[in-house]
């Protein structure tokens, strides 16, 4: 029995060229939904990881941050930033000078 290439093959031979082409587009079409779809479960993946780690300090207990002693910055460790403040509904911002 042939193989499903030379199947394949056989039809596409008794195929007239505009229908061909039709072929040759579709199995672009399918190794592009191919590659993106891996792509895109990456891409789902990565956000699903996003959002445990989001959860994650959501729910954390931050009441006892005050039972820590404060950290003593050393010359040079901590560089300026930019000033920031935060709006209710907007969240931080960069405050403009």
């Amino acid at each position: 029995m042939d193989s499903l290439k030379e199947k394949i093959l056989k039809k596409l031979e008794c195929l007239p060229d505009n229908a061909q082409q039709e072929v040759l587009d579709f199995v672009q079409f399918l190794e592009w939904r191919k590659e993106n779809y891996q792509k895109s479960q990456l891409s789902v993946v990565s956000e699903e990881l996003d959002e445990e780690s989001d959860a994650g300090w959501l729910e954390t207990d931050l009441s006892n941050l005050g039972s820590y002693e404060p950290y003593d910055w050393q010359p040079g460790e901590l560089n300026k930033g930019l000033p920031i403040k935060y709006i209710p509904g907007m969240g931080v911002v960069i405050v403009e000078e």
